[in-house]
């Protein structure tokens, strides 16, 4: 048994530490999405097809089953501690009614990762056990905490924490999977009898003359409103939304700027550089979350050089670029001219992007 630690530091989830399962998490999800269904407007209905509402349904429930990068894990900064000891150990002997502690050192390993954060709250089942590990916005922290340091003993300990972490995720990823293998029968039909019912209805006619369309309000005499204006907008892939473009937006959020963020969001079919120009036109400067699914969207090169010649008018560097489960290798057979931007990196961590992100636009 590990000695008892003195309580120091920043308090964090456990990893599986919920006592609802990835099952509760797909009856809660079905739940949702069957609300979600019951009170879609006829508007979004009939201005979509019934495989652009489908498609869009499915990203927004579909489960991302968290992978742990290991290449990219660290060792942060050893801190001096205490532990509590038994009242006679082979190096102490304590009198008086205790807790004894001992000094200390507290070793801390942070493991990247990607996919659904919430999905390494909730085990496979109820049987999981206690994992020593902490959950961070976007890394997973492991702890040791020794009088006498051992180092084949700390690493062999690490070693362990994470097969137990990544087992349990192979145990929530049939659940998950099954989940998202289930998710297009579970919306299709629905979508498909309420689109149908509407197109019916919009076809029925009574026999009575049609009122004219209500008069169209000049544009010069109608009042205008200036558009909201943002520090930043934040585009990305839809895929990327859970593991990093959302906890960058709270982040920043968090630090006093404004970001447009759903607007931004990149779906399939979407033209990447009418997104930038709307971005752009109310946003000072522009983050581009750069990632696998990010360039997986067809997007033509002179939408990009178009975002070039943007920058190249203004005379300023407005895109913002960050690095997202992809190297410079794979960048520069896909875009050269992004492989060679300075960029920011999520492995980083979260609270560092949001330091470099501010300090570039001083």
């Amino acid at each position: 048994m590990r000695p008892r630690v003195a309580p120091t530091g920043v308090r964090r989830d456990f990893v599986f530490s919920s006592h609802a399962t990835i099952h509760d998490v797909r009856a809660q999800l079905q739940e949702r999405l069957r609300k979600d269904l019951l009170t879609l407007k006829a508007q979004d209905l009939s201005d979509h097809t019934v495989d652009e509402i489908v498609n869009e349904l499915v990203a927004k429930y579909a489960l991302h089953v968290p992978v742990l990068n290991k290449d990219a894990k660290t060792e942060l900064p050893r801190e001096e501690t205490q532990i509590e000891v038994p009242r006679i150990t082979q190096e102490h002997a304590f009198f008086g009614p205790g807790p004894f502690y001992v000094p200390a050192t507290r070793f801390t390993l942070r493991i990247p990762f990607s996919g659904d954060r919430n999905l390494l709250l909730y085990p496979s089942s109820g049987y999981t056990g206690h994992i020593p590990a902490e959950l961070g916005d976007d890394a997973v922290f492991l702890t040791y905490t020794a009088e006498k340091p051992d180092p084949p003993a700390i690493n062999r300990e690490f070693e362990s924490v994470i097969k137990r972490i990544e087992d349990n995720l192979e145990f929530v990823r049939g659940p998950a999977q099954e989940w998202n293998n289930q998710l297009p029968s579970l919306i299709r039909p629905t979508i498909e009898k309420r689109h149908a019912q509407i197109q019916r209805n919009h076809q029925i006619d009574l026999g009575y003359p049609k009122a004219p369309p209500p008069p169209v309000v000049s544009s010069e005499l109608a009042p205008k409103s200036p558009p909201q204006k943002y520090d930043f907008f934040l585009s990305h892939a839809s895929e990327d939304k859970q593991a990093i473009a959302r906890p960058l937006y709270d982040a920043l959020k968090a630090a006093g700027v404004t970001v447009w963020f759903d607007e931004a969001a990149l779906k399939m079919g979407d033209s990447l550089r009418r997104k930038i120009d709307e971005g752009l036109a109310r946003c000072t400067h522009g983050i581009v979350i750069i990632s696998p699914s990010f360039l997986a969207k067809e997007w033509p090169q002179k939408e990009l050089d178009g975002l070039v010649a943007k920058e190249v008018q203004s005379g300023k560097n407005a895109i913002l670029p960050i690095w997202h489960d992809i190297d410079k290798e794979a960048l520069l057979q896909r875009s050269p001219m992004l492989a060679d931007r300075v960029a920011g990196k999520s492995r980083e961590g979260i609270q560092a992007l949001v330091r470099k992100i501010l300090d570039a636009t001083k």
